[in-house]
């Protein structure tokens, strides 16, 4: 009964995700504007230092730049905004008052909507930025296939860890929602963390030696950074073994601690008009 709770409520939060179709073409073009002008960076870049060992070939970065791309919107940008206005509200008594369990409830829609913002947008993305693209002949700027087929399953394990973990870090921004009965500061603190921290500004193996196996090994890197490192079988220090053991670490940390957490803010919880 408690499974079908929580596949429920993942079920609603995924049709919302899929509900605005425009601002998902609209995300669509923004993004391949933003990976178009990346790409150009990176040409230029590569070109005029041709005898620099980069950590990643160009054509590896720019296959990191789609994906990255691709993958913006699982980012953990903030709180659930259903949180944010039930917390805003007082409505969040109502979660309170379920007979279910509070983190897996809030975590299974946390997950729907990500999936639900990040999916339908990676398909698209992929169709341009990949076949069509080489069809336009920018087979060289387009989305390179998995390095093999071994790399491509360990990557969509690892892109599905990856999501999860999203998800996990986003109920740290829907704690601390509840706890300051305002979405604000989870915004103020989640977008710069997440955009800096999981490769999107840059992709974390072009950091100096000391500071990306310091990047590598905090959480945000396991959301992105680690599955397109799988799937382009670009090094990992460790090797994959090692890449997924990190992600899963950090599950489990950000998990045990969280409950904790949680369940410290619901003994002590304000509730806002009552």
């Amino acid at each position: 009964m408690m499974a079908r709770a929580y596949l429920t409520s993942f079920t609603l939060q995924w049709k919302i995700g899929l509900r605005y179709r425009i601002a998902v073409l609209a995300g669509l073009v923004a993004q391949m504007w933003f990976g178009a002008v990346t790409l150009m960076a990176y040409a230029a870049v590569y070109h005029h230092a041709p005898d620099v060992q980069a950590p990643l070939t160009l054509r590896q970065a720019m296959t990191y730049t789609w994906i990255q791309q691709s993958l913006f919107t699982l980012l953990p940008l903030g709180c659930l905004p259903a949180i944010g206005e039930a917390a805003r509200t007082g409505a969040i008594v109502y979660d309170l008052l379920r007979p279910v369990d509070l983190w897996n409830w809030w975590l299974s829609s946390s997950l729907a909507r990500l999936l639900g913002n990040a999916v339908p947008r990676a398909i698209l993305l992929a169709c341009v930025a990949g076949p069509l693209a080489a069809l336009v002949g920018l087979k060289d700027w387009s989305l390179a296939p998995p390095a093999s087929a071994l790399a491509a399953l360990f990557a969509l394990l690892s892109f599905g860890l990856g999501a999860l973990l999203s998800a996990t870090i986003m109920m740290w921004w829907n704690v601390l929602t509840a706890r300051t009965l305002s979405p604000l500061g989870s915004y103020a603190i989640a977008t710069p963390l997440s955009v800096l921290l999981s490769g999107m500004l840059l992709p974390l193996p072009l950091y100096p030696g000391w500071a990306s196996i310091a990047l590598l090994v905090q959480p945000f890197a396991g959301i992105a950074d680690i599955p397109i490192r799988i799937y382009l079988g670009a090094a990992i220090p460790g090797g994959i073994g090692t890449a997924l053991g990190l992600q899963l670490c950090w599950l489990a940390i950000l998990t045990v601690l969280g409950r904790r957490w949680l369940s410290r803010i619901v003994e002590r919880m304000e509730v806002q008009g009552a």
